[in-house]
């Protein structure tokens, strides 16, 4: 059973590439996840973050993305984006996790990290392509309503 993942963190990235997880978070994912975690680039070229998810859930996306027709180029495409990238990665015994260098390269990270919690996963994302992001999208998506979504 995984556990959620919710909210927005600022977190800095040390020397050596590593940022400390949450302490909300820490303890649930020494207990349910073996203090490790899978990380690995999204799906959209254009957003630029990492997915970072507990094992339990790295499961399931692994599942369903093994489940799919890979007959499919784009099916391909997705597979080799998602799980060719993905890294396991365990947390220190601070709290701390190891950003692998070449997933770092690809997110542009640089000191200024933002963690955002999406239920079953985290996106790590630099703080100031968050910024751009997310100023973007609101310009692009500002009227919502075709989602059929309310809260």
């Amino acid at each position: 059973m995984s556990f959620a993942i919710f909210g927005m963190t600022k977190l800095s990235l040390d020397e050596r590439g590593r940022f400390g997880v949450p302490t909300r978070y820490r303890e649930e994912l020494r207990v349910r996840s073996d203090g490790t975690v899978w990380m690995t680039i999204g799906q959209e070229p254009l957003e630029k973050c990492l997915l970072i998810y507990p094992v339990p859930a790295w499961k399931d996306v692994e599942r369903r993305m093994l489940l799919l027709d890979n007959s499919q180029p784009i099916v391909r495409h997705m597979q080799r984006r998602v799980m060719g990238s993905a890294k396991e990665v365990e947390l220190d015994g601070n709290g701390r996790v190891l950003v692998p260098q070449e997933l770092r390269e690809y997110a542009a990270l640089d000191k200024n990290l933002m963690l955002v919690g999406l239920g079953n996963r985290f996106e790590l994302w630099d703080h100031a392509m968050w910024e751009e992001t997310m100023n973007k999208g609101d310009e692009t998506h500002a009227d919502m309503s075709e989602l059929k979504f309310r809260y």
